[in-house]
């Protein structure tokens, strides 16, 4: 999959009218198809650049930017590494033994209540 459509995918998934807006701009920046080829840049990640952009310029919990300024940093995050941008990588922990062992014993839990609701048809039915 290029690059163009793995990112025109992500949009999709996160069904956000702000999200398509900016990325319907991108895509008429040719400049960049190369750029969207680049694994380490996603949408979700283009997105938290540009809100946490806006935070630091809000007064009283309010932020306006123009259009040309939040394009502006959409074609910054996609020309700079994330390096350059001071994004770090996320890492993700792996469940620990206590939560996978809650995890099972909760759909055993759940497994079982199905089991209990069901009604076979040599039962006799009570409402």
């Amino acid at each position: 999959m290029e690059g163009i459509e793995r990112l025109e995918t992500q949009v999709l998934e996160m069904n956000n009218c702000y999200i398509s807006a900016i990325f319907d701009y991108l895509k008429t920046r040719t400049d960049l198809y190369e750029k969207f080829n680049n694994e380490e840049k996603n949408i979700e990640e283009m997105y938290d650049f540009i809100t946490n952009k806006a935070k630091k310029l809000q007064i009283n919990h309010v932020a306006m930017v123009s259009d040309k300024v939040v394009y502006l940093w959409a074609v910054t995050y996609f020309n700079k590494t994330n390096e350059e941008l001071g994004i770090k990588e996320k890492s993700v922990m792996p469940p620990t033994a206590k939560e996978t062992i809650k995890k099972i014993e909760k759909k055993k839990l759940e497994n079982k209540k199905q089991e209990s609701n069901q009604v076979s048809m040599f039962q006799e039915v009570t409402n």
